[in-house]
């Protein structure tokens, strides 16, 4: 039985899925590649988590303007986004920002 158009065979997503397992058709292609870079800075490179913009740059990519925007939109990702994150990145960005220990104010 032949896809609807602009639909992909489930040969083909077998195929992607052999070649990148968290790829996600639904999900934007940027946030796919910037996950995937900041997956290959860790895990190949021994790198950590870029915590600013700037701090890490890959293929032309600001890792830490991705990871802080993920932190930014975290209520936006789906389920397996916020997954993904918190479990292969070994990060949750979101988390990170709301247990920053507060300015200390006198009174």
């Amino acid at each position: 039985m032949e896809s609807p158009a602009g639909a992909l065979s489930a040969e083909r997503r077998e195929q992607l899925e052999d070649i990148d397992p968290s790829w996600c058709p639904a999900w934007p292609v940027e946030w796919q590649r910037a996950f995937h870079l900041v997956r290959l800075h860790l895990e190949e490179a021994g790198g950590t988590l870029p915590a600013e913009p700037g701090e890490v740059m890959h293929q032309g990519e600001d890792l830490g303007r991705w990871v802080r925007s993920v932190g930014l939109g975290w209520d936006n990702l789906t389920t397996v986004q916020q997954w993904m994150c918190e479990h292969v990145l070994g990060s949750h960005p979101h988390r990170r920002r709301e247990t920053a220990p507060a300015p200390h104010t006198s009174r």
